[in-house]
């Protein structure tokens, strides 16, 4: 949940407790809309590519355990795990700031 507080006539109680503030009533249907569809699609594709990641690490160390004859070993170091991990970290933050199918004007 997100705490929205709407500066007025009360003082500022609200708007110091909140999460966002906004100055009139107005301002709230551009956060709701244009800023509450962008976090949606992008939390949507941060899930997305979290799990598809996460499946393609299991798969391959599920065929590397077969065909190791179940031997235990290590297929990764930690040192590729950490590269793995850094490399593909760059897509998600991309997509955090420039994924905007909707402008602030529509």
């Amino acid at each position: 949940h997100v705490g929205v507080g709407v500066s007025g006539k009360e003082g500022r109680q609200a708007v110091n407790a909140a999460d966002f503030s906004i100055a009139q009533f107005r301002f709230l249907e551009r956060l709701l809309v244009v800023h509450g569809r962008w976090d949606y699609r992008r939390t949507c594709k941060f899930i997305l590519y979290t799990f598809w990641k996460n499946a393609i690490i299991t798969m391959l160390l599920f065929y590397y355990t077969f065909f190791s004859g179940y031997s235990g070993t290590c297929m990764f170091t930690s040192t590729v795990w950490t590269s793995f991990s850094m490399i593909l970290f760059w897509p998600v933050i991309a997509t955090g700031l420039f994924d905007r199918d909707v402008t602030d004007e529509q």
